[in-house]
């Protein structure tokens, strides 16, 4: 302990190396970037392909297949998920946790550029998106007007709101979505057309060849180069209804045939804010930014904006920012409440406040110290590492009690300050060293931990074992520097001094009566442990508890091919049951649009996607769970009416009911599907189940006799593209004004184009001839599914569910029994089960290997301090007794146990041995000094009754309000400090009276051992 020697030396030298360091870490604090959750990297990549007016069966055919193939040729690929619809698809590749994502997102593009050639010529050239929720919105705005309409709503967001937000440092992108935009639309007459000897193909190549400025070459004029410019573009409306086209009858004007007006385009997605038509606006930070700073950088820009544009109305629908600093807000008080009751249990034990602040100092200077190293090892202050630090308030002053109370006995028996600090450190010190190493080498199985648990949990693992080398650091240097010229004895008489000294005299007499009745204590604590294994039945299991965000997404969807219009008839119809929940602030609604979190390609008119923004939890006395399943029963009587509702989702927590049905047969997969809906309907704690089988609509299939065609000089692309053409116009060029270029579209005079005019409709020859459709194709009625899913090439259907009031673990077990009694699957078909169950046994099994793996490790640290097998051993024994306590504590707080309690358990498998290790230590020592075995732990007991209390209490005590967890962002710790908080609890009762039997019985077994071995 030089170290400690040198700090009580050279104090003036060392107490300037504490102020830089302090210094230091407050820069450090300064550097950190905030977030809501550690930076998340999944190994999953999307291709996301648009083909217009295909349907799902040839999407699936003509361009899933080949490129399925393809993707499954890069190496690490896990599965491939891919969903065929109207008009596009989706292709999910999820590849081996650890894969670089931008080499392999690199490889999906080359295969892509590979496959090609093979698919349809007119199919877009597929997207490679690589999913990362830091890519994800971290503010949403909507933007109304009671002046504007929403045309130039949209043009003021993006000419004055847009440029002014761009600019903010740490701001990746600032997207706008909704509005309508203009369009310039030229109806042809089809009678009109015949009659000229004209189509829809040739006026399009006219307005192309028409608009159009070109070089025109170099004139040589008065020794100048003088550049010649052709300038034929369109300048106005007018322009274009003048334009001259070469008819069979002469040249005439385009508005003898062609009506040419202004209108907008057609909606595809509409936003509405609060039942006012609205623009979205999405800003997107940069991948290293601090998501609170930007955040707070948006909304001053807002507020000055929202007073340069007063008919306009900014208002926030998502503000990732707020929930950050609501979460990091109560994770700080909850700290700063543990450390004000650590720092009471230690006044109560040390009678002296000198002495209280020389430990309660060690709590910011080990946080200080954690923030640095946390600085250089670029990690994020988010709700994971904070609750680590968190976790580790009662366990920064364990180090400190140890050496201050060793100290403090040395002051009682008449040492020096400086001598007391000295030599109570250099006593104790090896063993502080080696518990604090015991409970730091737990965390480092989950380096090896692939998944998302060990994504979430590592930074919490990291924050932890900063922060105990940092309290390592401060017990050694920092509390005998403070020792030496603080700490007084203080002999005053107090209540708790005498009920102190009562409880070690109980105790010293249960300790004797113990280790006179070894056997019998042995037996009453396995008793206890199997009564307490009996309630493992009714722990319940889940992945990650659910979080309250004060946000519900609700998608609500009506009947596949659902025109726009009838979908926001229906959100007036919602939006009327939403006003009658008082907990609602804001409604702002996506038509025809993707959901929250999800990617989507194709025609999705049908749906609805609400962001329903709830008052902060502190002003209502229901949940977001609660008020969901309140919207599900007002929703209710709709007809014709699909609701699905999500709360608390954070972008990366699969469904919590997910049963995914594989087969071939579409078909059979629909009538299994609403089976298994059927069944799993009245099951407790169930709500939505629903399958994602969407029986398509009516369609009509263009069937091309390539025999025909071919006479007629056609391909089947040429005939596709002149059907789609006529059904849905043609871009025939652009018109450039104000700095704007406005699309000039083409179409056919009709309102809706019957089978008969489709059959009649003129195709062009490359011969000059012109034949109606009908000749060489026959149009055929017919309906198939809306959209095909496929994962690994297998078809499948999956059923999804939302839970409420039951654990997932329970829930999926029911379900499993009563889907194995009630539902007889064909040959060939089977169910598996997704989801959050997925996720949840693949992290369970991964965190029970690293426990496994942490007790070794452990075990292997402790035969390193007291070179001894033995030892360790009597130790170990406390460990698996915990368990009665954890059980115990989640039982009487009804928490499943989840991830959380996994790496509670984890954490307190290092924490639980460090006061057996004093102890033994303590022991070992007194036998060294010629003291008889049972003597020495006689006196071992008493002396170290108060250093085990005070770092019981302090861990306990620091850890209680997490573990209430009150306030937003503490459902994720909760369930490790309640873990750890009764876990400690009975291990503390273990230390003291069970570990030293064990070291007995051993000791005494060693020992006939060494005695036959003398004999033989």
């Amino acid at each position: 302990m030089k170290l400690s020697t040198l700090a009580v030396k050279r104090p003036v030298a060392m107490s300037m190396v504490i102020i830089l360091i302090i210094i230091i870490g407050l820069v450090s604090l300064q550097g950190l970037t905030v977030d809501l959750f550690p930076e998340l990297e999944f190994p999953i990549a999307a291709i996301t392909v648009n083909y217009d007016g295909v349907g799902p069966e040839e999407m699936e055919q003509l361009v899933v297949s080949p490129l399925e193939n393809m993707m499954g040729t890069i190496s690490n690929v896990e599965s491939i998920n891919s969903t065929s619809r109207m008009g596009g698809a989706l292709i999910i590749v999820q590849f081996t946790w650890g894969t670089d994502m931008n080499d392999a997102t690199l490889q999906m593009r080359e295969r892509i550029d590979m496959v090609r050639e093979n698919l349809p010529a007119d199919v877009q050239t597929p997207t490679v998106l690589k999913f990362d929720p830091r890519v994800l919105p971290i503010i949403q705005l909507a933007v109304s007007s009671s002046e504007y309409d929403i045309t130039e709503t949209k043009r003021m967001v993006e000419n004055r709101i847009k440029p002014k937000l761009e600019p903010i440092e740490g701001i990746a992108a600032v997207n706008v979505e909704g509005g309508r935009e203009e369009e310039i639309v030229i109806q042809l007459d089809a009678q009109q057309l015949q009659a000229y000897d004209l189509s829809l193909q040739k006026v399009q190549q006219l307005l192309q060849a028409e608009n159009l400025s070109l070089p025109g070459g170099i004139v040589k004029d008065r020794d100048l180069d003088i550049p010649v410019r052709i300038v034929g573009h369109f300048e106005s409306v007018e322009d274009i209804r003048r334009l001259p086209v070469p008819t069979n009858q002469g040249v005439i004007p385009l508005s003898a045939f062609a009506t040419v007006e202004e209108t907008y385009k057609q909606d595809s997605v509409l936003s509405f804010l609060n039942g006012e038509s609205s623009v979205g606006i999405s800003v997107q930070k940069q991948t290293d930014a601090n998501t609170v700073a930007v955040a707070r950088e948006v909304n001053e820009a807002v507020a000055e904006l929202q007073e340069t544009v007063p008919n306009m109305t900014i208002e926030p629908i998502f503000d990732q920012s707020l929930y950050i600093n609501q979460s990091i807000r109560t994770v700080a008080i909850n700290m700063f409440i543990g450390s004000i009751l650590a720092g009471l249990v230690l006044y109560l034990f040390l009678r002296h406040f000198r002495s209280t602040l020389v430990v309660v100092l060690s709590i910011p200077l080990s946080i200080v110290g954690t923030f640095i190293l946390m600085y250089f090892t670029d990690q994020t202050l988010n709700l994971l590492t904070l609750g680590g630090l968190a976790l580790g308030i009662g366990m920064m002053v364990d180090n400190a009690i140890v050496i201050i109370e060793n100290i403090y006995r040395y002051r009682q028996l008449g040492y020096s300050m400086r001598r007391a600090a000295m030599k109570g450190t250099s006593e104790v010190g090896p063993a502080v060293i080696a518990a604090t190493l015991t409970t730091v080498i737990v965390f480092l199985p989950i380096v090896f931990v692939e998944g998302l648990a060990a994504q979430l949990f590592k930074p919490l693992a990291l924050s932890v074992t900063y922060a105990l080398l940092a309290s390592l650091f401060t017990s050694l240097i920092v509390v005998p520097l403070l020792s030496s010229r603080l700490l007084d004895i203080n002999d005053e008489d107090t209540l708790f001094q005498r009920g102190f000294v009562t409880l070690k005299d109980r105790y010293q007499s249960v300790l004797k009566w113990a280790l006179e009745r070894p056997k019998k204590v042995v037996l009453a604590v396995f008793l206890l442990l199997l009564i307490s294994c009996a309630g493992i039945p009714f722990i319940g299991t889940e992945f990650l508890p659910h979080q309250d965000q004060s946000m519900i997404y609700l998608d609500a969807r009506l009947s596949v091919g659902s025109s726009l219009e009838s979908t926001v008839d229906v959100t007036k119809d919602i939006e009327k049951e939403l006003e009658h929940i008082p907990e609602i602030s804001h409604v702002f609604v996506t038509v025809g649009g993707a959901g929250q979190f999800q990617l989507a390609s194709g025609s999705l008119t049908h749906r609805a996607n609400y962001h329903l923004q709830l008052v902060p939890l502190s002003q209502r006395s229901r949940s977001d769970l609660e008020i969901a399943d309140d919207i599900r029963e007002r929703l209710d009587h709709i007809p014709d009416l699909s609701v699905r509702i999500q709360t608390g989702d954070s972008g990366f927590s699969g469904q919590p009911v997910s049963l995914r049905i594989q087969g071939q047969d579409v078909q059979v997969l629909e009538t299994l599907g609403q089976q298994v809906v059927d069944l799993i309907t009245d099951i407790d704690g169930v709500r939505e189940p629903e399958s994602d089988f969407t029986q398509g609509q009516e369609e009509m299939r263009i069937v091309v006799d390539r025999h025909r065609a071919a006479q007629y000089g056609l391909t089947s692309g040429q005939i596709a593209s002149v059907v789609h053409e006529a059904t849905e116009g043609a871009l025939g060029t652009r018109l450039s004004r104000t700095g704007d270029e406005v699309d000039v579209r083409l179409s056919l005079n009709h309102d809706d184009l019957s089978v008969q005019e489709l059959e009649q409709l003129q195709i062009d020859t490359p011969v000059g001839q012109r034949v109606p459709l009908h000749l060489v194709a026959e149009i055929i009625e017919d309906r198939s599914p809306h959209t095909i899913r496929r994962v690994d090439r297998i078809r499948e259907v999956t059923v999804n569910a939302q839970l409420i009031d039951r654990d997932l673990g329970s829930v999926t077990k029911e379900i499993r029994e009563t889907l194995a009694d009630e539902l007889a699957l064909p040959a060939g078909y089977n169910i598996h089960f997704g989801g959050q169950n997925e996720q949840m046994i693949d992290a369970f099994q991964k965190l029970a290997a690293a426990l496994a793996l942490a007790v070794v490790l452990v075990y292997m640290i402790m035969a390193a301090q007291f070179e001894s097998y033995f030892y360790p051993f009597i130790i170990m024994t406390a460990v698996p007794l915990t368990i009665i306590g954890v059980i115990f504590g989640l039982l009487v707080t009804f928490r499943p146990l989840n991830v959380g309690s996994l790496v509670g358990i984890l954490v307190l498998t290092g924490i639980v041995v460090n006061n057996a290790i004093v102890f033994i230590d303590y022991v070992n020592t007194l036998r060294k000094n010629g003291m008889a075995r049972d003597e020495a732990l006689y006196t071992a007991g008493p002396i170290r009754l108060r250093p085990i209390l005070m770092t019981a209490l302090t861990t306990v005590i620091g850890l209680i309000p997490l573990m209430l967890g009150f306030g937003e962002g503490t459902e994720i710790q909760a369930p490790m400090a309640t873990v750890i908080v009764f876990g400690l609890s009975f291990a503390t009762l273990i230390t003291l009276v069970f570990v030293p039997v064990m070291y007995k019985i051993f000791d005494e077994w060693s020992e006939k051992r060494r005695a036959r071995t003398k004999e033989t």
